[in-house]
């Protein structure tokens, strides 16, 4: 006598248990990828704010000492910060400048920026262009010939000729001038005013 196999069915009853698991394991695991995630963004958050405090922190101090330097008349330590040595402690100090703050939040997705951020990027310009004198530029230029990435070097080289041109050294601020463009091959809007201040010295026949 032979016996027939049947392959097994599921009743109404147990097919819609087990679509109810299935859905309630669905459930279950978003519900965790959802935790995660939360964790994650908070973790993230959490370092985030961490560093952003530790910016603000070291940022104050040196803008700080920025301004104390400026209110002394020490422009160029006001503007790039400066060492001193603690005998106290055996080692130098570091004092920071206005462009120590603006290298801090220089990242474009360092934020919120404090507000004496920006104050720092104009006290920059105005050291720049009205408080430096010849000495002054001219050893900024010199400690600083052939260091990548020495900040506002172009814009410093450039106000040295102007200068040169105040104190009526033509020859000396037409050649730095002329020397714009092979210096600084990447910065058209320096180019231009050398450019400008060139043709300004030929109009008057200097």
């Amino acid at each position: 006598m032979t016996t027939s196999l049947q392959t097994p069915t599921s009743t109404p009853a147990q097919a819609v248990g087990q679509a109810a698991g299935t859905a309630g394991a669905v459930n279950r695991f978003g519900k965790r990828l959802v935790l995660v995630i939360l964790i994650i963004a908070a973790v993230f958050l959490a370092t985030y704010a961490f560093a952003w405090y530790n910016a603000y922190q070291l940022s104050q101090r040196f803008y700080q000492n920025a301004d104390s330097s400026f209110q002394a008349g020490n422009y160029m330590d006001s503007l790039v910060g400066y060492q001193e040595f603690d005998p106290n402690t055996n080692r130098y100090i570091n004092y920071g400048g206005y462009v120590s703050v603006e290298k801090i939040w220089s990242n474009r997705y360092s934020s919120p920026q404090p507000p004496f951020v920006e104050t720092a990027r104009q006290r920059s310009q105005e050291i720049i262009q009205q408080k430096l004198s010849v000495d002054q530029a001219e050893q900024y230029i010199l400690e600083n010939t052939g260091r990548p990435g020495a900040p506002y070097f172009g814009e410093i080289y450039l106000r040295l000729g102007g200068l040169y041109e105040q104190q009526g050294d033509i020859a000396d601020a037409t050649s730095v001038y002329q020397s714009m463009p092979g210096l600084f091959p990447n910065r058209q809007d320096l180019i231009q005013q050398a450019q400008e201040r060139l043709a300004a010295l030929e109009s008057q026949g200097k």
